[in-house]
Formats: structure tokens, C-alpha cells, sequence
């Protein structure tokens, strides 16, 4: 009995961790599977995170793309814009000349067509105005290369004239005399706005400013022969002389004085001079000199009157006998002596700038011979040999007594 209840304990006791085992595997399978579960979720949402994060990126790619082609959609926008008002100028220009030709060229047209067949007609209309702007383009070329463009212009109008006298009479003829004089403007208007618009930007290519333009223009409208002589001037020399240098020369060739003096200033200084000394030389003892602080009021360090004080006053006087006037003859010399006195300053002051020159001439290797020389400074060549002779007596004196002379250059 010991050994039947024995073996059915030992079944129960296999069934029992069978059904242990069992349930170990199913917790075991409950837990895998929400393991799993748990992962899938994680993957999904993981997933969901990537694909929003690419959708973002897509996003800020496209806005960035729509951001760049706006960008550039206003630079070049900004570009045309700035190019376009470079040029408006010569846009405005084009569009004139355009509707002047467009008015002039089939008035041509149909004078040729009543005389020839239309394709000749078109073809002389057409080279009756190109003919204009053919001379007009190349003499525009000739005068950029420094050239004369003379019989380029007479090209020019000479077309455009004849253009003209065809629109005006087969105008006046066909369509009454008001369309043949506003045919006749076409033709002739076309070349006088493209000649305004060479004037307008003749002045652009240069480095110069505004005010410097403007300067140029009226020193060579107030002192034409003085701009003649210093082109003439450059013209003369290889290579052409400083733009400035030739001013200053050619101005003291026509005035025979330094630049900004003329005959009718120093005639107006010495005039003014005469009064002023004779009337210092007839009131002598009335004190110091006029001068601006007679004007300026008292100063600090000065007592309440001023300069006044200085003037000592006149004690009373019986009246003078009426005075008579000063003799003009001895006013007349005063002025010559006083001219007499500038110009031999002025003489001086040239003989020592021409010595000048010379020496520097000399020290650079260069020595100016006496006809350029004299030509610089508006003299003969008999002065400038004095000058030259001055300078080398000097310098060979310098040397037997053993000196060194400095160099003009390097003494400045």
C-alpha cells in the first residue's frame, strides 16, 4: 500500500510541477509578449519622431529655397533697377530718337514709294536715315580716340538737312504744311538730341568732381586767351606739359604777372595805393596808420578806448587858410614811381624763378636751353641766356671759393 500511495504522490507531485512550469512559461510569454509590446510602441513612436523630424527639415529646405529665390529675385530686380538708372540718361535719349525716326522715316518712305517700287522705297528711307547716325557713330569714335570729327559732323547734318527738305515738301504736299514742318522736326530733332546727350556725358569719364567741373568751366569762360595759350601750350610740348604748369605759364605770357593778376587789378591796386599814401602823406601827424582795430572795439589788455587812445588829440587850432589842391602832375609821378617800383619787384621775383628752374634743370641731369626757357616764362631768348649765364657764373664762383651748393629741390 506504502508503494501505490507512493507512486500516485510521485504523479501528483510531476503533475503539479508540470502546471508550475506551465504557468512560469505562460508568465513568462505574458511578460515577452508585453515586452513587445513595449517595443513596438517605442519603435512606432520612435518612427513617428523621425518622420516628423524629416518633415520638418523638408519644410525649412523649401522656405529657405523660397527665401533664396526671393533674394535673389530682388537682386536682380535691384540690379536692373540700378543699371536702368545708370542709364536713364541714354534710355531716355534711345526712346526720343526712336519716336522722332519713327515719325521722319515714313514720310521718306512714301516720298520714294511714288517715284520707285515699295521694296527700293524702303531700302532709301531706311539708308537715308542710317546715313545720319553712321556719321554721327563714327565721328563720336574719332573724337574718343582724340581726333577730329569735323567732316564727320558735316556728314551728319548734311543727311539730316536732306532728310529734312524731303519731309517737309512731300509732307506739306501730301498732308498740308503742318505735318511736313512736324516730319521735317523728326528728321532734324533725332540728331540734335543725340548731339545734347554727347554733351550732357562728355564730362562723365573724367575723375573730376562736380565743383571741379563747374571751376573748369568758368576759368576757361572768364580767361579765354589765357585756356588758348596753356592748349597751345600742351599742344607744343612732348609729352605735353601739367595741366597746371601750362595755366600758370600761359598766364604769365598774356598778363606778364602771377596767376590771378591782371592789368586792370594792378592798374585798380596802384590807384587805390596813390590815394592812400597821399592821404597819409597829407595827414601825417594824425597818428598811427589805419588798420582793422580802429573796427574791433577795446580788448582786455587795452584801456576802455581802444586803439583810440593811440590817436592823440589835436590841440584847437585857428582856422586854416582854404587848402589848395595838390598839384596833379606830382600825383601822376608818385603813380609812375610806384608802378615803376611793382614792375621791377615783379621782374626780379621772375629772374629768380627762371634761375631757379634752370638749376633744378641742371641738377637733374636736364639743362633747359635758353629758347625753352625764355618760352616758359614769356621772354626772349636774349633774357633766358642771361638767366642761364647768371646761374653758371654763380655756380663757378661757388666752387672756386670751395662751396657746395645745395640743390634748388632739396633747399625748398
Amino acid at each position: 500500500m506504502s508503494q501505490i500511495y507512493s507512486a500516485r504522490g510521485a504523479r501528483q507531485m510531476d503533475a503539479a510541477t508540470v502546471a508550475k512550469a506551465n504557468a512560469e512559461a505562460d508568465l513568462l510569454r505574458a511578460q515577452a509578449a508585453a515586452a513587445t509590446g513595449k517595443a513596438d510602441v517605442e519603435v512606432e513612436r520612435v518612427r513617428q519622431e523621425a518622420a516628423a523630424q524629416a518633415r520638418r527639415e523638408r519644410r525649412q529646405e523649401r522656405e529657405e529655397n523660397a527665401a533664396a529665390r526671393r533674394e535673389r529675385r530682388r537682386a536682380a530686380f535691384a540690379r536692373i533697377g540700378g543699371q536702368m538708372g545708370a542709364h536713364r540718361v541714354t534710355l531716355v535719349t534711345v526712346a526720343v530718337i526712336a519716336l522722332f525716326v519713327s515719325v521722319a522715316l515714313p514720310a521718306q518712305i512714301d516720298f520714294l514709294g511714288s517715284r520707285w517700287a515699295w521694296p527700293m522705297a524702303v531700302a532709301g528711307g531706311v539708308s537715308l536715315e542710317s546715313l545720319t547716325w553712321m556719321f554721327a557713330i563714327q565721328g563720336q569714335r574719332r573724337e574718343q580716340r582724340g581726333l577730329s570729327a569735323g567732316v564727320h559732323r558735316a556728314g551728319t547734318w548734311s543727311a539730316a538737312l536732306v532728310a529734312a527738305g524731303i519731309n517737309l515738301a512731300h509732307g506739306a504736299e501730301m498732308w498740308g504744311f503742318g505735318f511736313g514742318v512736324v516730319a521735317a522736326v523728326g528728321s532734324l530733332a533725332a540728331p540734335v538730341a543725340y548731339e545734347t546727350y554727347r554733351l550732357s556725358v562728355s564730362e562723365d569719364d573724367t575723375d573730376a568732381s562736380p565743383e571741379e567741373i563747374r571751376h573748369n568751366r568758368r576759368r576757361r569762360r572768364h580767361h579765354r586767351k589765357v585756356h588758348r595759350a596753356a592748349t597751345r601750350l600742351r599742344w607744343a610740348t612732348v609729352p605735353p606739359m601739367d595741366e597746371a604748369r601750362a595755366w600758370e605759364t600761359a598766364w604769365r605770357m598774356v598778363h606778364a604777372a602771377e596767376p590771378g593778376v591782371t592789368r586792370r587789378e594792378l592798374k585798380r591796386h596802384t590807384k587805390r595805393a596813390g590815394k592812400v599814401a597821399q592821404l597819409v602823406t597829407e595827414h601825417a601827424d594824425a597818428g598811427p596808420l589805419p588798420s582793422l582795430e580802429l573796427f574791433t572795439g577795446p580788448r582786455t589788455d587795452e584801456p576802455a578806448n581802444g586803439p583810440y587812445e593811440q590817436v592823440k588829440p589835436r590841440t584847437p587850432q585857428p582856422p586854416k587858410p582854404t587848402r589848395t589842391p595838390p598839384v596833379r602832375p606830382a600825383r601822376t609821378a608818385a603813380r609812375a614811381a610806384s608802378d615803376k617800383a611793382y614792375e621791377e619787384a615783379e621782374l626780379e621775383r621772375t629772374r629768380q624763378r627762371a634761375e631757379e628752374a634752370y638749376a633744378q634743370s641742371l641738377d637733374a641731369g636736364t639743362p633747359i636751353g635758353p629758347a625753352a626757357l625764355g618760352r616758359e616764362f614769356g621772354f626772349s631768348e636774349g633774357w633766358a641766356r642771361k638767366r642761364i649765364k647768371a646761374v653758371d657764373e654763380r655756380r663757378a664762383t661757388a666752387a672756386r671759393q670751395g662751396l657746395h651748393l645745395v640743390p634748388a629741390a632739396a633747399a625748398r
